[in-house]
């Protein structure tokens, strides 16, 4: 054990001095081609152009692994930067249709305000815009609810969509306002046919075409006539467009409103003047009048 043991350590200071005679050899070698590399003599020059063509396929042979690894490396690096530049492409085109959808959205609602800007009251009368916030359409009530601010909206108001009558306001509370629809089955308004100027109750039974009742039966009404607001009552100012005929069968008149009310998203209130015992004395008068037909 004891002589494998120093035949052990013999060997490796063996290795270790031929290492360095190698190395020390390799400096050696260096130092003459780098002055031989210096020296203005054919047979040197001829000696490096052998030594040349012997290393330089080698060098190719060494060098191919190095550059397929680093053409490898280029591949996957650009890869991975295609990667995340389609990543970050894809978040901005993601961001630029979120924008695109507002933009659309704001040119929208710019043209309803400024539909609603064009319109022009009369001298008597004010108007406020107002953006519906919800809509309650079923077998039992068809309403409105609007924001309104702080301005100074009173129950009776006059509701107009886009150029007609679609409803009055109800109730107000606070910044916010009900608004029954001419559909409802609570809203009764004075009509008058424009041609024939027949009279009659636009009556809403919460259906899409309110009725015309309380016309005479020898009332010259067809499809097609133009039905605005009478002035009786007092509550709505004559003249205003409501609807249009749009069927008679058996002596049943349903009327579609001009405004579509279904795609109104904004309204304007107009204050007329009227007051609340104005739209009181209305609904006794609509009452009344049922009662005694």
């Amino acid at each position: 054990m004891v002589r494998r043991s120093v035949l052990l350590i013999k060997t490796g200071e063996l290795k270790v001095w031929l290492r360095r005679i190698f190395i020390a050899f390799l400096f050696f070698c260096s130092i003459i081609f780098l002055l031989l590399s210096k020296v203005e003599n054919s047979a040197v020059k001829n000696l490096d152009k052998a030594a040349l063509r012997v290393t330089g396929p080698i060098m190719q042979v060494v060098e191919y692994p190095a550059r397929m690894v680093h053409r490898i490396y280029t591949y996957l690096y650009d890869i991975s930067r295609i990667y995340i530049d389609n990543r970050e492409l894809r978040a901005e085109n993601k961001q630029m249709l979120l924008l695109q959808n507002k933009v659309r959205s704001l040119e929208v609602e710019n043209q309803l305000l400024g539909r609603l800007l064009n319109y022009v009251p009369p001298a008597d009368a004010n108007f406020i815009s107002a953006k519906i916030i919800a809509e309650s359409s079923d077998n039992f009530t068809h309403i409105l609810f609007v924001y309104i601010g702080d301005e100074d909206v009173k129950k009776g108001q006059i509701v107009l969509g886009d150029e007609s009558v679609i409803g009055r306001v109800d109730k107000v509370s606070g910044q916010y306002a009900k608004v029954i629809l001419v559909t409802d089955i609570n809203s009764k308004i004075p009509v008058v046919v424009e041609r024939t100027r027949a009279r009659g109750i636009l009556s809403g039974d919460n259906t899409v075409y309110p009725a015309l009742i309380f016309t005479r039966s020898t009332a010259d009404i067809q499809e097609g006539d133009v039905i605005v607001t009478s002035g009786v009552g007092g509550m709505f100012p004559a003249g205003l467009p409501i609807g249009f005929v749009n069927s008679i069968q058996n002596g049943e008149i349903r009327v579609e409103t001009l405004a579509d009310i279904s795609r109104v998203e904004y309204v304007r209130i107009v204050d007329y003047g009227l007051s609340e015992k104005q739209a009181k004395v209305l609904n006794d008068f609509s009452e009344s009048e049922q009662n005694a037909r």
